[in-house]
């Protein structure tokens, strides 16, 4: 199978751009296409009391440690949940009926993993399978172009998905839909530099997220074109050290709510 798509929504990826059906045994698939990431609610917010306290800061202004505390909590968020466009790359194989293994690059997170076909059409009233992932996602970008002041030393993140897919397959149409849970860990370090000094807060923490996915993919045989739509609520903790501020640990909330909307075209040989 060949995709290609593009698509906006959550941080990590959360697409899978698949039908909910496994495809016979041998098959080998591919897809290409684009990714993207749009998170709304309270992270709006978050972001914008950051990038106000870091101008504040960035022209001589004197910042609390409460201030600052609040600059590092826009800064994780923005790390874990930031918009973006990037690249989609997957390759998946059958190796034995029902199962289907792969592997997939978005943006720069690497994921393996496989699903296997618990319930299909020919059997039983539908479609129905299961699926285990495990990526790692690792980046650094120069946050001060976000939130003046702030830089990310490298950040690296490891995410485990259990995705569930039903959904019926034709000549001319594929429909699928599904929850899928993501649980995720992440470490890394942010430096605030002022005019006047340098703050320098490490962190750590998991965050899980709640999806719910759906797809239609209308075309003949084996060429289609297809929309599917991701919505994600991601919720979480960090926990930063700050030795220098007053007090020197600090744990902030992850949370966001994502839409993640997905075109493209799939072929399936």
């Amino acid at each position: 199978m060949l995709s290609i798509a593009s698509a906006a929504g959550c941080a990590p990826s959360l697409s899978t751009f698949q039908p909910a059906h496994v495809a016979p045994k041998g098959h080998v698939s591919a897809s290409a296409g684009l990714e993207g990431n749009v998170p709304v609610g309270a992270f709006e917010t978050l972001l914008d009391d950051g990038k106000m306290l870091a101008n504040r800061g960035a022209m001589g202004q004197a910042l609390t440690d409460d201030d600052k505390w609040k600059i590092f909590d826009a800064g994780v968020n923005f790390i874990l949940l930031t918009p973006s466009v990037s690249p989609h790359f997957a390759a998946t194989y059958v190796p034995l009926e029902r199962l289907e293994v792969g592997v997939r690059y978005a943006g720069s997170a690497w994921r393996g993993g496989a699903r296997y076909q618990l319930v299909d059409r020919a059997s039983g009233p539908f479609d129905l399978t299961v699926g285990l992932g495990v990526s790692r996602f690792s980046y650094e970008f120069p946050l001060s172009d976000q939130i003046p002041g702030l830089s990310l030393s490298d950040f690296s993140r490891w995410q485990l998905d259990v995705p569930v897919l039903i959904g019926t397959s034709r000549n001319w149409f594929h429909v699928w839909a599904g929850p899928k849970v993501l649980f995720t860990t992440f470490s890394t370090e942010l430096k605030l530099t002022l005019p006047t000094e340098t703050t320098v807060a490490s962190f750590d923490g998991t965050a899980t997220f709640l999806c719910g996915q759906g797809g239609i993919a209308l075309g003949y045989r084996w060429l289609f074109f297809a929309f599917e739509l991701t919505l994600a609520e991601a919720i979480g903790t960090a926990h930063l050290t700050a030795p220098v501020l007053a007090p020197p640990t600090h744990d902030t909330t992850i949370s966001s709510f994502t839409v993640y909307p997905s075109l493209g075209v799939m072929a399936e040989f």
